[in-house]
């Protein structure tokens, strides 16, 4: 390999870079031939050209001052000891820009997004991540590390190679200005306005085509910050005035004009009953029997609550992860595109919690999950939202018939014994949440008499045969609820922390549905029989609503915020489930849904109303004005 001169050897390593990321992008379109089924075969190519321009907004970033050093108008500069030690520095750094979007590559099959601020999340998850590596992509991962090794030689090979000219001219300075210019341009991705960022990269308006052009990495870096995230489509005053005539209820009342969409409940009849919300790990709405009809005989007993107590058929939820799913059944806040996590900073935007609230009327609080304690940093969300006991695996001993170890903690059947036990003794009225962790990939068998289908950890069998088991843990749960003295003044609410996006093998054909967003698609069964008559309701809802419910059901008095309203009041016109999906954002009503990329409105479905097209925008708006200039809620 040999080169005329200093800079064609430059060039040459930068449009490998660029071929090298398209490289990944075809294995990537390849990988998910069907997701992107959707894009024309021109608008595939446009979506591919827009790529093209990530991936240089991304060389450039992290590779442009190894040029200047390398191009640098001075004879140590020709120096081969010199130029291939930053030949390795550029591999290095290239080889780890793809090894991480490989990895994204393989998350994708899981929620149908790039990465985007996951990485500060795993905290305490570290060792179920290396197990999820090991368990699903051990092959992967050892390719991935050859093929970065590779990458760094090559670019060793390449700087090591022979340049023909190494003649320093004085002219030379006036290039260097030349490089700086292309590599600013590069970098900003654009000439004029902010910096080319994760909503520019959609060459057509469907969530796809900027699935397509854009990358993990570029993604984390450059996406989902406030400082990226342009919150400003609608105007604050006319966007909360919108918000306000949306969220407007017989039931509940607008209270303070500085904090335009707090609430509180009109109705004063108090009702102390106690609240049981059981969160299941990644159950999405297409493997309850009873909502959606695919016959795959693992929920028997949440198919009998459904009928005996009331089925929300159109409900969603907020997030794609199980933080945000926690979030917003602790604080009925949809995740902010651009805002800290709970408990990495949107606690300093003072939400309203369900802990705190319940506590200042009197009940009792107990949160808990079968995983570790720190496990998705469940402790500290729960004692930031009020709830004053909290437990983990670590507290839960083995009290069943599972076999082996869990991937996660505890095995769910010992923690809903757990659960039994603790709400035995805790003082009534209370509000106890428990999230379990048994269906959560990889499937590991708790047993062969849960096993209703040939196990297999990868595969969608091995979800089902988890998903019997919980639900058999669900029903020995019910039994013995049923014989305590509280069981008659008690609500159970049962949903998902999000839908199941894992990509699995022998996935099995199910049956059709107008669903508007079935990756948000989860169950919500609300069981009472002494309280709450059975109903099937089709009314679209999500997480978001489940604060307001509450508080309707139990006549609490204190001040809320929430984009959602009380499943049990009739008044309210617009029924919605507004979603978070990574960077963009989503709407569904009762007709269609649609996307905002916070550039575009992008896929739109069915015959989603124009008002709420606007709602989108509306809420976004309102919400991050409010979030952001302490408005969202008045402190105590």
């Amino acid at each position: 390999m040999q080169f005329k001169n200093r800079y064609t050897q430059v060039i040459s390593a930068v449009i490998f870079s660029i071929l090298l990321f398209t490289t990944i992008r075809l294995f990537f379109y390849f990988s998910y031939f069907d997701y992107f089924s959707d894009l024309t075969f021109l608008e595939t190519l446009k979506s591919f050209f827009m790529g093209v321009r990530v991936d240089i907004a991304l060389i450039f970033t992290f590779t442009s001052i190894i040029w200047l050093i390398l191009l640098l108008p001075f004879k140590f500069t020709t120096n081969k000891i010199y130029r291939r030690s930053l030949g390795v520095l550029w591999g290095a750094i290239l080889g780890g820009i793809i090894f991480f979007n490989i990895g994204d590559i393989l998350y994708f099959g899981f929620v149908n997004r790039h990465l985007n601020n996951e990485l500060s999340l795993i905290g305490n998850d570290i060792g179920i991540l290396v197990d999820m590596v090991v368990d699903f992509y051990l092959i992967q991962t050892i390719l991935g590390t050859i093929f970065y090794f590779v990458i760094v030689y090559f670019f060793y090979r390449v700087f090591n190679s022979n340049i023909h000219n190494k003649i320093i001219r004085q002219r030379e300075w006036a290039n260097m200005l030349l490089v700086i210019i292309i590599a600013f341009v590069g970098i900003r991705g654009k000439l004029d306005g902010i910096s080319f960022g994760t909503s520019d990269a959609f060459a057509v308006n469907k969530v796809s085509s900027g699935n397509l052009a854009l990358n993990g990495f570029f993604c984390y870096y450059r996406g989902g910050t406030i400082q990226c995230t342009d919150h400003s489509a609608i105007k604050p005053e006319e966007a909360i005035q919108k918000v306000q005539e949306n969220l407007h209820s017989e039931k509940f009342e607008f209270i303070d004009n500085n904090f335009p969409l707090m609430r509180k409940n009109k109705d004063v009849v108090k009702n102390n009953y106690n609240i049981v919300i059981i969160m299941i790990e990644s159950l999405s709405s297409r493997y309850l029997d009873e909502l959606a009809g695919n016959d795959f005989k693992v929920t028997p007993t949440l198919d009998k609550l459904a009928k005996e107590g009331q089925l929300y058929t159109n409900f969603y939820a907020n997030g794609q992860r199980s933080q945000e799913g926690i979030t917003t059944i602790y604080t009925g806040l949809t995740q902010p595109v651009g805002f800290e996590n709970l408990g990495e900073g949107l606690e300093l935007y003072n939400p309203s919690y369900l802990g705190d609230i319940a506590h200042k009327n009197g009940y009792s609080t107990l949160a808990m999950q079968s995983s570790d304690r720190g496990s998705f940093r469940v402790d500290k969300l729960s004692a930031l939202a009020g709830f004053r006991e909290y437990y983990g695996a670590e507290d839960i001993e083995r009290t069943g018939e599972e076999t082996g170890q869990p991937n996660y903690g505890a095995w769910d059947g010992n923690s809903l014994r757990f659960l039994s036990s603790k709400l035995k003794t805790i003082k009534e009225p209370f509000v106890s949440f428990c999230f379990t962790a048994s269906t959560h990939s990889p499937f590991y068998s708790p047993g062969k008499q849960w096993e209703k289908y040939p196990h297999d950890v990868k595969s969608e069998n091995g979800f089902l045969n988890t998903l019997n088991y919980v639900d058999t843990q669900i029903k020995e749960f019910m039994e013995a609820s049923k014989k305590e003295p509280w069981f008659d003044n008690t609500i159970f609410i049962f949903t998902a922390d999000h839908a199941n996006q894992t990509k699995i093998s022998n996935e099995k054909k199910i049956k059709s549905t107008n669903t508007n967003l079935p990756e948000f698609h989860i169950p919500l069964i609300i069981y009472a029989p002494k309280i709450i008559e059975p109903k099937r309701s089709d009314i679209v809802s999500s997480h978001s609503d489940i604060i307001p419910t509450i508080i309707d059901l139990l006549g609490w008095q204190n001040p809320f915020t929430t984009i959602g309203n009380s499943l049990f009041d009739n008044s309210v016109k617009n029924r919605f489930a507004f979603v978070k999906m990574g960077s963009i954002v989503g709407l569904s009503d009762a007709d269609g849904s649609i996307y905002y990329n916070f550039k575009n409105l992008i896929s739109k479905k069915g015959s989603i109303t124009k008002e709420n097209e606007q709602l989108i925008l509306n809420i976004d708006s309102a919400q991050a004005h409010l979030l952001k200039n302490s408005k969202w809620m008045k402190k105590d």
